[in-house]
């Protein structure tokens, strides 16, 4: 990282895992001058009424990456260790501008939208090509979508958005891909969506690599999703996919894991991988294909590369960036203190840009076992977790204050709703509604169910005389959540319920929530948006990131089907009032019912070198540095 003497200061910022972003030119800043117009002393704002600099070409930047990725397959990957570095290597047909978010064309060069606001319709760009140098034609979407998105063998944890309520009833139904020609397709919903554009807004899939791979072939098998309809063991109506003979879809599964070299994994973005070295590194070379170029003609990335440094813990982080080792780093409340008179020495800036767009949560898994299938929750924490008065009284546990004191060190937000505050569909009866810490209200809630203390040991039992004893996990090396969740264990253990706090493996962490089912409590976060139907696959009982029982083919609690059929309100209409009580609908389902509970949202802050140019975050996922990487310049 480079830190000269000279101090030319430029607008910058940085992120823990959202948006962030630098800005025009400055010059010579003096440290004492910086903080105006922020809450925090010393930290400057992002300014994003300006656009993008001119840049230009070479330089390398580094940024940590907290733990090795599972899998180099977007398309399978559901963990954003993975996550984080396969959205460098996609493309997408639609985008929403970095600075006023408005949508804007990316590999499309424009959209058109039927009169009756069901189908949108995409023209490529002309000439887009996959880092192999292969073509990329509207097939490439189309066969995305149809032949592995949709595709349940594969796994895709974008599968879910990708279903909308039947009109007519009975099991949702896919979005239907219609290829046009070379350079144009569509995408048909059954209903008018609010999602027509984010959910339609697919990167492509390597045709040429993945059809070979799996046994399917255009000429015999086709393009579309063929479907029909069925029902399940207990008499549930569901829709079941028709597989072509002879296509192993789960062939993609395990394809491009974490031991490929790396250079086979094509890419439709503007970067392709050069190197993986577990528990050290992924290196990022510029794709020589990418159609991009700034107002002066010259190609995207500026960079010559980028490098992710996999760092494995928060406090190795910072010790990294003061070494410069990194050249970004995303604060958490305790660094301020570190950082924040040291922004001459080291040639860089502090910024703050709100509240973070994420979430953090603990859940409480609800999800039986049943038959011969061992996925599950076993009794009694079964009937625990199940037991809503339970999961209340859990919620009135959750100090968000001595979170945001202690944890966050005053940097931070009470939070009460996965919807952001600044998002206008964000119910403003949540602080009001939900439940405030309160141990005493916590033991009489436990009280009023006969989850007393039967032995004078200290500790609860249930009506059975079984011991309330639970297992509390959270990704370990993530010490803001460890400490959450240390200070609510301590808080769980003066009402006498047992907590066993245990952070493990962030990728083993997700493999329980998606797959084996096998937790009691995790706290743990999701990404956040302006539009909350980002989470179609999180909020309906049919997600597969349902988390307390994902994959319903029916919701198997009242409250899960009237949040199913308010989002269905909020999201088959383009109607903004008719939204916004949709919305309200569930924030006052999911405060009440108590699926999982909100802890705090930290106050994003960032230090960023000197040295780069154009960084303009926003605090949505998706906007954060590594996603803008392609406009960063060495000044």
């Amino acid at each position: 990282m480079k830190r000269s003497l000279l101090v030319m200061l430029s607008l910058l910022l940085l992120l823990p895992a959202f948006a962030f972003a630098g800005g025009a030119e400055e010059e010579v800043v003096d440290v004492e001058m910086a903080g105006a117009g922020t809450q925090f002393e010393g930290v400057l704002d992002v300014d994003h009424s300006s656009g993008w600099e001119a840049g230009v070409k070479g330089g390398r930047l580094v940024i940590d990456h907290l733990t090795d990725p599972k899998s180099f397959n977007d398309w399978v990957a559901a963990e954003t260790s993975s996550t984080e570095i396969t959205d460098m290597l996609m493309g997408s047909v639609v985008r929403r501008n970095q600075f006023t978010l408005e949508w804007e064309a990316a590999m499309a060069e424009s959209w058109t939208v039927s009169a009756d606001e069901k189908t949108v319709t995409y023209r490529l760009r002309a000439g887009l090509t996959w880092s192999d140098g292969t073509a990329i034609t509207a097939k490439d979407f189309v066969f995305g979508a149809n032949q592995v998105t949709l595709r349940e063998d594969v796994g895709s944890n974008g599968r879910s958005s990708q279903f909308q309520s039947n009109p007519t009833g009975g099991p949702d139904i896919p979005i239907v891909y219609k290829y046009i020609n070379s350079r144009t397709f569509s995408a048909t919903f059954p209903e008018v969506s609010a999602g027509l554009l984010t959910q339609s807004g697919v990167s492509p899939a390597p045709m040429h690599i993945f059809g070979p791979l799996m046994g399917w072939n255009e000429a015999q098998h086709g393009l579309d999703y063929e479907y029909e309809f069925g029902t399940d063991e207990e008499g549930n109506e569901i829709l079941v996919e028709i597989k072509p003979d002879g296509v192993d879809y789960s062939a993609l599964t395990s394809f491009w894991g974490v031991d490929t070299n790396v250079r086979n994994v094509v890419s439709s973005g503007p970067w392709v991988m050069e190197e993986y070295v577990p528990s050290q590194r992924v290196v990022f070379k510029p794709n020589p294909y990418w159609y991009e170029k700034d107002d002066n003609g010259v190609q995207l990335p500026y960079l010559d590369e980028m490098v992710y440094l996999v760092v494995g813990d928060q406090d190795t982080m910072l010790q990294k960036f003061l070494a410069g080792e990194t050249d970004e780093y995303g604060l958490r409340g305790e660094d301020y203190a570190v950082l924040v008179d040291r922004q001459v020495d080291m040639d860089m800036r502090i910024y703050a840009y709100g509240a973070d767009f994420g979430t953090t949560f603990i859940t409480f898994n609800q999800n039986p076992i049943e038959g011969d299938d061992d996925a599950g929750i076993a009794e009694p924490e079964l009937t625990w977790l199940s037991n809503k008065s339970f999961r209340q009284a859990m919620a009135y546990l959750v100090d968000r204050q001595t979170i945001i004191n202690n944890i966050q060190f005053g940097f931070g937000y009470p939070q009460y709703s996965f919807i952001p505050r600044v998002s206008p569909y964000y119910w403003a009866g949540s602080d009001n509604a939900a439940f405030q810490f309160d141990p005493n209200k916590a033991a009489d809630l436990l009280d009023s169910i006969d989850y007393i203390d039967r032995d004078g040991d200290g500790w609860r039992e249930d009506p059975d005389g079984n011991k309330i004893s639970l297992q509390l996990s959270t990704n370990s090396g993530n010490t803001t959540r460890e400490g959450i969740g240390e200070i609510f264990a301590q808080e769980a253990a003066r009402v006498g319920i047992e907590l066993n706090f245990s952070p493990q493996d962030f990728n083993a962490l997700v493999t329980q929530l998606v797959a084996t089912y096998d937790w009691n409590m995790i706290l743990i976060g999701l990404t956040g948006s302006v539009d909350p139907i980002s989470g179609q696959n999180v909020y309906p009982s049919s997600g597969n990131l349902h988390m307390i029982e994902p994959n319903q083919a029916a919701p198997r609690r009242a409250w899960e089907a009237r949040v199913d059929e308010a989002w269905v309100m909020a999201n088959q209409t383009t109607d903004e009032a008719q939204r916004k009580a949709g919305f309200e609908i569930i924030q006052r389902e999911w405060i009440d019912n108590v699926p999982w509970v909100y802890t705090s949202n930290a106050a994003n802050m960032g230090a960023i070198g000197a040295e780069f140019g154009n960084y303009y975050p926003q605090p949505i996922d998706g906007y954060e540095i590594k996603y803008i990487s392609d406009r960063i310049y060495v000044k």
